[in-house]
Protein backbone atom coordinates (compact mmCIF):
# COMPACT_ATOMS: atom_id res chain seq x y z
CA UNK A 1 0.00 0.00 0.00
CA UNK A 2 1.08 3.92 -0.60
CA UNK A 3 1.03 5.90 2.13
CA UNK A 4 0.99 9.68 1.48
CA UNK A 5 0.57 12.45 3.08
CA UNK A 6 -0.68 14.56 -0.29
CA UNK A 7 -4.52 15.37 -0.13
CA UNK A 8 -5.07 17.32 -3.73
CA UNK A 9 -3.71 17.92 -6.82
CA UNK A 10 -2.21 21.32 -7.25
CA UNK A 11 -0.96 23.37 -10.49
CA UNK A 12 2.71 24.17 -7.97
CA UNK A 13 2.71 20.89 -6.36
CA UNK A 14 5.94 19.19 -5.84
CA UNK A 15 5.87 15.36 -5.34
CA UNK A 16 8.81 14.23 -2.89
CA UNK A 17 9.79 11.09 -2.22
CA UNK A 18 10.92 10.99 1.49
CA UNK A 19 12.60 7.04 2.13
CA UNK A 20 13.80 8.31 5.64
CA UNK A 21 14.16 11.07 8.55
CA UNK A 22 17.13 10.66 11.09
CA UNK A 23 18.59 12.84 13.72
CA UNK A 24 22.24 11.94 12.64
CA UNK A 25 23.50 12.53 9.52
CA UNK A 26 25.44 9.34 9.11
CA UNK A 27 22.72 7.13 9.54
CA UNK A 28 21.06 9.11 6.22
CA UNK A 29 24.05 9.12 4.72
CA UNK A 30 23.87 5.29 5.11
CA UNK A 31 20.56 5.35 3.76
CA UNK A 32 21.56 7.12 0.69
CA UNK A 33 23.89 5.13 0.04
CA UNK A 34 21.64 1.81 0.27
CA UNK A 35 19.30 3.12 -2.18
CA UNK A 36 21.85 4.33 -4.82
CA UNK A 37 23.36 1.08 -4.39
CA UNK A 38 20.19 -0.21 -5.70
CA UNK A 39 20.26 2.48 -8.86
CA UNK A 40 17.74 5.13 -6.84
CA UNK A 41 19.17 8.51 -6.88
CA UNK A 42 18.93 9.62 -3.18
CA UNK A 43 20.14 12.83 -1.74
CA UNK A 44 19.86 14.23 1.97
CA UNK A 45 19.00 17.25 3.19
CA UNK A 46 18.54 18.86 6.65
CA UNK A 47 15.11 20.11 7.56
CA UNK A 48 13.89 21.47 10.86
CA UNK A 49 11.10 19.08 12.48
CA UNK A 50 9.82 20.71 15.95
CA UNK A 51 12.58 22.57 16.11
CA UNK A 52 14.59 19.98 16.19
CA UNK A 53 17.45 19.56 13.55
CA UNK A 54 16.52 16.62 11.28
CA UNK A 55 18.58 14.94 8.05
CA UNK A 56 15.77 13.65 5.45
CA UNK A 57 16.21 10.96 2.76
CA UNK A 58 14.54 11.99 -0.63
CA UNK A 59 15.09 9.97 -3.28
CA UNK A 60 12.81 11.72 -5.94
CA UNK A 61 11.02 15.34 -6.83
CA UNK A 62 8.16 15.32 -9.06
CA UNK A 63 5.48 17.36 -10.43
CA UNK A 64 3.55 14.42 -11.47
CA UNK A 65 1.89 12.23 -8.67
CA UNK A 66 2.06 9.25 -10.89
CA UNK A 67 5.68 9.41 -11.28
CA UNK A 68 6.33 9.77 -7.71
CA UNK A 69 4.08 6.91 -6.96
CA UNK A 70 6.27 4.73 -9.06
CA UNK A 71 9.46 5.93 -7.59
CA UNK A 72 7.71 5.13 -4.12
CA UNK A 73 7.10 1.58 -5.00
CA UNK A 74 10.76 1.27 -6.08
CA UNK A 75 11.72 2.53 -2.64
CA UNK A 76 9.66 -0.09 -1.12
CA UNK A 77 10.44 -3.01 -3.30
CA UNK A 78 14.34 -2.08 -2.01
CA UNK A 79 13.43 -2.82 1.32
CA UNK A 80 12.43 0.55 2.73
CA UNK A 81 9.09 -0.26 3.82
CA UNK A 82 8.14 2.98 5.60
CA UNK A 83 8.71 5.42 2.56
CA UNK A 84 6.31 7.66 1.88
CA UNK A 85 4.98 10.66 -0.21
CA UNK A 86 4.97 14.28 0.82
CA UNK A 87 2.92 17.22 -1.21
CA UNK A 88 4.56 20.49 -1.13
CA UNK A 89 3.64 23.80 -2.93
CA UNK A 90 7.68 25.36 -2.67
CA UNK A 91 6.66 28.00 -4.59
CA UNK A 92 4.13 30.01 -1.87
CA UNK A 93 7.12 29.13 1.12
CA UNK A 94 10.05 29.22 -0.44
CA UNK A 95 11.94 32.48 0.03
CA UNK A 96 14.74 33.76 -2.20
CA UNK A 97 17.65 31.49 -2.30
CA UNK A 98 21.11 32.88 -1.10
CA UNK A 99 24.76 32.63 -1.96
CA UNK A 100 25.75 29.03 -0.29
CA UNK A 101 22.78 27.43 -2.59
CA UNK A 102 23.34 23.97 -3.17
CA UNK A 103 23.89 22.70 -6.54
CA UNK A 104 22.31 19.64 -5.64
CA UNK A 105 18.93 19.06 -4.17
CA UNK A 106 14.88 19.42 -4.62
CA UNK A 107 13.70 21.10 -8.11
CA UNK A 108 11.04 23.96 -6.89
CA UNK A 109 9.64 25.14 -10.34
CA UNK A 110 7.66 23.18 -13.07
CA UNK A 111 8.76 22.79 -16.43
CA UNK A 112 5.56 25.05 -17.21
CA UNK A 113 7.13 27.65 -15.33
CA UNK A 114 10.00 27.21 -16.44
CA UNK A 115 8.84 27.68 -20.14
CA UNK A 116 6.45 30.81 -18.86
CA UNK A 117 9.70 32.70 -17.48
CA UNK A 118 12.20 32.35 -20.64
CA UNK A 119 8.86 32.61 -23.42
CA UNK A 120 8.51 36.61 -21.55
CA UNK A 121 11.80 37.69 -23.37
CA UNK A 122 12.03 34.81 -26.01
CA UNK A 123 8.94 33.52 -27.51
CA UNK A 124 10.40 31.39 -30.29
CA UNK A 125 12.21 29.37 -27.94
CA UNK A 126 12.06 25.58 -27.97
CA UNK A 127 10.74 24.54 -24.98
CA UNK A 128 13.35 22.95 -22.48
CA UNK A 129 11.72 22.92 -19.05
CA UNK A 130 10.28 18.94 -18.86
CA UNK A 131 14.23 18.21 -19.26
CA UNK A 132 15.64 20.13 -16.84
CA UNK A 133 13.14 18.84 -14.82
CA UNK A 134 13.19 15.45 -15.29
CA UNK A 135 17.04 15.26 -15.93
CA UNK A 136 17.30 17.39 -12.47
CA UNK A 137 15.64 15.16 -10.62
CA UNK A 138 17.14 11.89 -11.71
CA UNK A 139 20.16 13.08 -11.04
CA UNK A 140 19.77 15.06 -7.69
CA UNK A 141 20.65 18.54 -9.34
CA UNK A 142 18.60 21.85 -8.97
CA UNK A 143 17.27 21.42 -12.89
CA UNK A 144 15.67 24.57 -12.34
CA UNK A 145 18.50 27.03 -10.99
CA UNK A 146 20.51 24.79 -14.20
CA UNK A 147 18.20 25.99 -16.75
CA UNK A 148 18.89 29.85 -15.32
CA UNK A 149 22.68 29.05 -16.23
CA UNK A 150 21.44 27.95 -19.22
CA UNK A 151 19.55 31.49 -19.78
CA UNK A 152 22.63 32.84 -18.94
CA UNK A 153 25.34 31.17 -20.71
CA UNK A 154 22.80 31.68 -24.16
CA UNK A 155 21.43 35.20 -23.65
CA UNK A 156 17.75 33.35 -23.69
CA UNK A 157 18.33 31.08 -25.54
CA UNK A 158 18.60 33.70 -28.08
CA UNK A 159 22.88 32.61 -28.74
CA UNK A 160 23.63 35.48 -29.17
CA UNK A 161 27.49 34.53 -28.24
CA UNK A 162 30.35 32.09 -29.65
CA UNK A 163 28.00 29.30 -29.33
CA UNK A 164 25.35 28.35 -31.97
CA UNK A 165 21.61 27.39 -31.66
CA UNK A 166 22.53 23.78 -33.90
CA UNK A 167 25.17 23.09 -31.19
CA UNK A 168 22.42 22.41 -28.52
CA UNK A 169 24.75 23.37 -26.21
CA UNK A 170 22.90 24.93 -23.57
CA UNK A 171 25.90 25.97 -20.67
CA UNK A 172 28.21 26.50 -23.20
CA UNK A 173 30.65 23.88 -22.52
CA UNK A 174 33.94 23.31 -23.81
CA UNK A 175 33.59 26.63 -25.15
CA UNK A 176 36.70 29.00 -24.98
CA UNK A 177 36.58 32.06 -27.44
CA UNK A 178 35.58 32.41 -31.13
CA UNK A 179 38.15 29.61 -32.46
CA UNK A 180 36.44 27.08 -29.93
CA UNK A 181 32.64 27.19 -29.71
CA UNK A 182 32.78 24.20 -27.84
CA UNK A 183 30.37 20.70 -27.23
CA UNK A 184 27.70 19.93 -29.97
CA UNK A 185 25.22 17.53 -28.51
CA UNK A 186 23.07 15.62 -31.46
CA UNK A 187 19.59 16.39 -29.76
CA UNK A 188 18.41 19.33 -27.06
CA UNK A 189 17.24 16.67 -25.04
CA UNK A 190 21.29 15.75 -24.73
CA UNK A 191 22.17 18.91 -24.53
CA UNK A 192 20.55 19.26 -21.84
CA UNK A 193 21.65 16.03 -20.29
CA UNK A 194 25.21 16.95 -20.71
CA UNK A 195 24.69 20.01 -18.90
CA UNK A 196 23.31 18.10 -15.97
CA UNK A 197 25.79 15.78 -15.75
CA UNK A 198 28.43 18.36 -15.98
CA UNK A 199 27.07 20.07 -12.84
CA UNK A 200 26.79 16.60 -11.30
CA UNK A 201 30.59 16.15 -12.10
CA UNK A 202 31.26 19.34 -10.26
CA UNK A 203 28.56 18.84 -7.11
CA UNK A 204 28.96 15.03 -6.51
CA UNK A 205 31.84 12.73 -5.71
CA UNK A 206 29.13 9.86 -6.41
CA UNK A 207 29.48 7.29 -9.60
CA UNK A 208 27.47 8.52 -12.19
CA UNK A 209 23.91 6.72 -12.35
CA UNK A 210 23.78 4.67 -15.69
CA UNK A 211 20.20 5.09 -16.65
CA UNK A 212 21.23 7.28 -19.47
CA UNK A 213 24.61 7.27 -21.49
CA UNK A 214 27.36 10.31 -20.31
CA UNK A 215 26.95 12.76 -22.86
CA UNK A 216 29.44 15.33 -20.99
CA UNK A 217 32.15 15.46 -23.38
CA UNK A 218 34.46 16.95 -20.21
CA UNK A 219 32.90 15.24 -17.37
CA UNK A 220 36.59 13.52 -16.30
CA UNK A 221 38.34 16.70 -16.87
CA UNK A 222 35.97 18.19 -13.77
CA UNK A 223 37.58 17.60 -10.02
CA UNK A 224 34.93 15.86 -8.65
CA UNK A 225 32.84 17.26 -6.01
CA UNK A 226 34.97 21.04 -6.07
CA UNK A 227 31.97 22.70 -6.21
CA UNK A 228 29.03 21.62 -4.18
CA UNK A 229 27.16 25.44 -4.65
CA UNK A 230 26.78 27.54 -6.96
CA UNK A 231 28.99 30.10 -6.22
CA UNK A 232 31.53 27.53 -6.25
CA UNK A 233 31.42 27.75 -10.07
CA UNK A 234 33.23 31.08 -9.64
CA UNK A 235 36.40 30.75 -11.93
CA UNK A 236 35.78 27.06 -12.28
CA UNK A 237 32.94 26.81 -15.40
CA UNK A 238 33.17 30.61 -15.92
CA UNK A 239 37.16 32.28 -16.32
CA UNK A 240 37.37 34.85 -14.74
CA UNK A 241 33.90 34.60 -13.74
CA UNK A 242 33.99 35.97 -10.29
CA UNK A 243 30.55 36.79 -9.92
CA UNK A 244 29.26 33.65 -12.25
CA UNK A 245 26.89 31.95 -9.30
CA UNK A 246 25.62 35.23 -8.08
CA UNK A 247 24.13 36.14 -11.41
CA UNK A 248 22.87 32.77 -11.71
CA UNK A 249 21.18 32.76 -8.50
CA UNK A 250 19.00 36.10 -9.35
CA UNK A 251 17.92 35.17 -12.57
CA UNK A 252 16.65 32.35 -10.60
CA UNK A 253 15.19 34.50 -7.77
CA UNK A 254 13.68 36.30 -10.56
CA UNK A 255 12.50 33.26 -12.08
CA UNK A 256 10.83 32.19 -8.25
CA UNK A 257 9.56 36.27 -7.97
CA UNK A 258 7.50 35.56 -11.27
CA UNK A 259 6.49 31.99 -10.50
CA UNK A 260 5.13 33.49 -6.73
CA UNK A 261 3.30 35.92 -9.23
CA UNK A 262 1.05 33.37 -10.69
CA UNK A 263 2.17 34.47 -14.11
Amino acid sequence: MINSNASSEGENIVYKVIAGSFKMKENADNRALLLQAKGIEAIVQATIVSDEQMFRVQAGAFSVRENAERRLLAVINAGIADAFITAENPVDSQNPVQEQESIMGGIFLSAEQLNSFVNETNPLVIELGSYYVNFGNHYGIRGDIAFAQAILETDYFRFTGVVQPHQNNFAGIGSTGPDDSGAIFKTPSDGVLGHIQHLFAYASQSPLPNQYPLVDPRFHLVKRGSAPNWVDLNGKWAVPGGNYGQTILNIFNRMLKQAKAGK
